[in-house]
This record gives C-alpha cells, structure tokens and sequence, in this order.
C-alpha cells in the first residue's frame, strides 16, 4: 500500500516537473517571438527612415536604390546577429532569435508576402497604358520567360559537361528549374527611376507589365518544372515528359487567370446587390479587403491552381469593375492599404535577403566560378528574351503597314467620325486605351492616317529595347523561389546562394546605373503621361479585349438596369455605345 502512494507521488512529481518543463520551454519561445519581432519591426523602421533620406537626395537615390539600402541595412545586422551568436556567452545566445532572423522562411514568403506585392501590381496597373503595349507585353512575358529559362539552362548544362563548374554538378532539371526562377525579373529600383525621371511611358510600361506578367509566368513555370527533379533529371528524361509539362502549365496559367477574372467580376457582382455604403464603411472596407485580398489566392491554392496568377487578376478585375461599386472612401483607403502592404512586404523580402547573405557567406559557402558563368547565363538569356521578340515584332508591323496601304481605301469601308455628343462626352471623360482623338477629324482625315495611328499599333525601337534588356533585374520573387526549390538532390542551399548573388549583382550593378543608361541610350524623359495618350486616336476594329470587358460589363449590368446606372459611384466611365472606348 505504502509503496503505491509512493508511486502516485512520485508519478505527481514527475507530471508536475514536465509540466513546468513544458511552461518554461514555451516562454523561453514566447520571449523569442517577442525579441524576434522586436529586431525585425526595428530594422524595417530603420529602413522607412533612411528611405525617406534617398528621396530627399535624388542623386545618392540613382545610385544606391530602395532594394539595395534594405539589402545593406540586412546584410549589417545578420553580421552582427552571427557575431554575437559566436562571441556571447551562451547564456545569453538566443539561436531561435538568431537562426529565424537569418533564415527565409519560404512558407512565410508564399502564403503572405508574395500575394500583396503581386495584388498591388494588377490592381495600380494603369489600364489604358497597359493594353495599348499588350501584344509585346505578353510576347515578352510569355514566349521570352520560356525562351530566357531554357538558354540559362543549356548554357549551364554545357558549362557542368565540360567541367567549368568546379565541383558542383547539378542535374539539367536542376538547371531547368533554376532558369525558370531566375527568369523572373523584378525592375523595381529602374521602375523608381523611370518614375522619378518621367521617362517614355511606351518604355515604362513595356518594362513594368512584363515583369508583372513575367513573374506569375515565371512561378508556374518553376512549380511545374520542380516536379520533376529527382525523377526525371537528364535531358532526355525531361524531354519525354516536356509536352505533359507544357500541358499543366498551360491548364494552370490560364485556369488561374480565369478564377482571377471571375473572382474580380463575382466581386463587383456582391458589391452592386449588397450596398454596405449605407451600414459601414468600416464594414465594407473589411469585406471587400477580405474578398479581393487572400480569398481568391487560397482558393486557387485549394484547387491546385496558382494562387499568384490568380490573385494578379483579380486585382486587375477589381480595379476594373469592383471600385466603381464601393464608397470614395473605401476605394482610398483600400488603395492605400494595398500599397503600404505591398510596400512593406518587397521590403521585408530584400532585408531577408541581406540577413541570409551574413549567414550564408559567415558559413563560408562559395561557388565563385560557377556564379560567375551563371551571370552570363542569365545576361545571354536576357538578350536572346529581347532582341529577337522585338525584331520579330519589329518586322510584323512593317508587313501589316505594307499591306496596308497596298489596300485601296475606299469611303464607304471608312469608320464613321464621331458625333457631337460622342465627342462632348469623351472631352470630359478620361482616356481609355487610344480613343483620343480631334474633334474636327473628318472622313478624309481618317484616310490619311497611317496604319499605326488608326491601329494603335506601336514598334519598339532600338534604344528601347537596350533598356528593356538593362531592366532585367532579379529580386523577390527570384530568391523565394530559391528558397522554395526542390532539395531531391541536395543542392537547395547551393542554389539558393547563386540565386542571391544574381539578385545582388543585378540590384547594386544594374540598379544603381539606371539613370547613366537612360542618358546613355538617349532615352525620352519628363515626358507627359496625359499627352501621351492623346497622341494617337483609335479607329480601327475593337480588339478581343474590349469586346470581352464590354461582355463581362454586360454580365454585371442585368443585376441593376441600364448601361448608365450599372456602376454605383461611376462618374468617368458611363457612356457604353457600340463604338465608345472609354467603357470599352
């Protein structure tokens, strides 16, 4: 009897000290947490602060960009955070703090970081610019992604064959993987630039709605690839599976972008039948950044479609159709709340990437020669990307005008001029794509216009097509992508190193000289975006676009009456006839 009591006691003592085990495990965690966020808040307010200074001083600004300060501002306290983990006693070492400041959490990047930049990006994208340059846009951003990833792979592949890569000798799907990854560009420092400097506007969107589009292109195109290392690592392997690769990238990038679509479109749809304008605002504005923000990401996740091309659209929709439906103050403050996010996320991305460079390089890992071959690998890339889309394209606006006026214009073919009314409501209504145009154009005015004028058809010239080639750095996306890379092989921590240094070269030896290659390459700054627009009319024939937004506006305006009425809060884009661009 005795010794069961002792038992029981001595089994309460037991639970009880594991108890108190588990109590002190968990604040010892607690704490952690609480000095982690208080490190990381501090070093993100550091950089705010010194940001603030860039703008104030343009000059040093040109040379050392925003992406760059954050990866300074990194690249110091992981030196110092790795200095005190080795120096310290170990009493006051904290490895969780240490270990969690210096290490990308790949998980973290996907699920929460990555979904803002990408939203903001579709969402600010300015609507008319964008479809006005989207032939080479998307020839760029598609066809040039894939032809970018496949020559950075078989240049390092032959550079593994004949022995130029020192000891490291990945697989060609490593290699295809990784060029799929590192053919993701993210021209955020020129982009700051070309804001700054007002430069063309053919050149700013040309860069920036590829890179948007490159981005959700380039992750698909490294989650579809990354399946296949370990099982199917050579060439020919990955050759026999190439047209199964191509079809899932294909179902992916077009079911996400459709879900983006329907998400942006089903949203307005809400908004239109549920006014919340008269409860809350506070309740709409919840709602909507609820509805557009994360849930379509996640659902796209949920339905093993890519949550990045989907969100992208969505935000593009959104702006499109959605806004129009919510308050004034609700559609700011919504704004303003998906640039600070945006903001702070590709910030905390680059002091990522500057605290893993301490830690990575303290470990002394090194692969200067095959790094090296690599930056060539990825500059190759980018010209082949380039030049021939652009001589191609080049080349098929030279035919098209050729055939063009080889054709007899007759009258009777000529698009009508617009009337009076027409032409009064556009004056007061901001331009759409290329509708501006003068009210005293008559029918013999229409007919001497060149076919890149009534078209809306624009080449892309040679200085143009340096800077695109320039403006292909790699950030973000890039390194997230690395750190998500599949480990099969061993090679993720190699990879992941080349891929920083790739960022960190095209940041601080691309970024900083931006402004030099504008001047250099003669490239139109202080140039009016307004004037812009008005600089040719549109005459020609609606494109597939305008008549599959006009569908979809059409979808949206049986929930309330007539074309006038179909959004809420809609005071530039009202006048929906057959042959207006504004609404189109």
């Amino acid at each position: 009897m005795s010794s069961t009591v002792n038992g029981r006691r001595i089994s309460s003592q037991q639970s009880d000290s594991s108890q108190q085990s588990d109590v002190s495990e968990w604040s010892s965690i607690e704490r952690g947490i609480y000095t982690y966020s208080i490190v990381f808040v501090s070093l993100l307010s550091i950089i705010v602060v010194l940001n603030r200074f860039l703008h104030a001083h343009p000059r040093i600004g040109s040379i050392l960009p925003e992406a760059g300060l954050a990866v300074l501002v990194g690249v110091l306290a992981g030196s110092l955070i790795n200095f005190a983990k080795v120096t310290l006693p170990e009493e006051y070492q904290s490895d969780f703090v240490a270990d969690g400041l210096t290490t990308f959490p790949s998980h973290v990047f996907f699920a929460f970081l990555l979904p803002p930049i990408i939203f903001n990006s579709g969402y600010h994208l300015k609507r008319a610019l964008f479809f006005r340059h989207i032939t080479p846009i998307s020839l760029y951003a598609c066809i040039g992604t894939a032809i970018s990833a496949v020559t950075v792979a078989f240049l390092l592949q032959a550079v593994v064959v004949l022995g130029w890569s020192g000891e490291f000798n990945p697989s060609f799907a490593e290699l295809l993987t990784f060029g799929a990854l590192i053919s993701a560009t993210d021209p955020v420092s020129t982009l700051a630039v070309f804001q700054q400097k007002q430069v063309d506007p053919k050149l700013f969107y040309l860069v920036f709605g590829e890179s948007v589009i490159n981005d959700a292109v380039g992750i698909v195109f490294f989650e579809a690839i990354s399946k296949l290392v370990g099982e199917h690592d050579t060439i020919g392997q990955v050759m026999a599976v190439s047209e199964a690769v191509i079809g899932e990238f294909i179902i992916i990038f077009f079911g996400s972008l459709a879900l983006g679509i329907f998400s942006g479109a089903a949203s307005a749809i809400m908004f239109k039948v549920v006014d919340m304008t008269t409860d809350s605002e506070t309740l709409e504005l919840s709602l909507y950044l609820l509805v557009v923000g994360y849930f379509p990401y996640f659902m796209a996740e949920l339905l093993g479609m890519s949550g990045i091309v989907t969100i992208l659209f969505t935000g593009i929709a959104a702006k499109r159709y959605t806004v129009l439906n919510l308050s004034q103050k609700t559609a700011s403050d919504a704004e303003s709340i998906f640039k600070v996010a945006a903001y702070l996320a590709e910030t905390s991305i680059f002091l990522y990437l500057g605290l893993a460079v301490a830690g990575i390089y303290m470990e002394g890992k090194f692969l200067y020669q095959f790094i090296l071959w690599t930056v060539v690998a990825c500059l190759v890339g980018r010209a082949l990307n380039v030049y021939p889309i652009t001589l191609v394209y080049n080349l098929s606006i030279k035919l098209m005008e050729k055939k063009h006026e080889s054709r007899e214009i007759s009258p009777a073919v000529l698009p009508a001029p617009p009337n009076e009314f027409e032409l009064s409501m556009r004056s007061e209504q901001r331009f759409s794509g290329c509708e501006a145009g003068n009210a005293n154009n008559d029918v013999n005015e229409h007919a001497k216009q060149s076919f890149t004028e009534n078209e809306c058809v624009f080449n892309v010239p040679t200085n143009t097509a340096h800077m695109l080639w320039f403006a292909g750095l790699r950030g973000a996306v890039a390194y997230a992508c690395a750190n998500n890379f599949p480990d099969a092989n061993g090679n993720r921590e190699s990879f992941i190193l080349i891929t920083m240094s790739i960022v960190l070269v095209t940041v601080f030896l691309l970024g900083s000289r931006t402004e030099y290659a504008l001047d250099a390459l003669e490239i139109e700054v202080r140039v009016d975006e307004k004037k812009y627009l008005l600089q040719y009319p549109q005459n020609g024939p609606r494109s597939c676009i305008h008549k599959f937004e006009s569908y979809v506006k059409n979808l949206i305006k049986k929930t309330e009456g007539s074309c006038a009425t179909i959004f809420r809060n809609d005071t530039s884009e009202t006048l929906c006839t057959d042959n207006d661009y504004a609404c189109a």
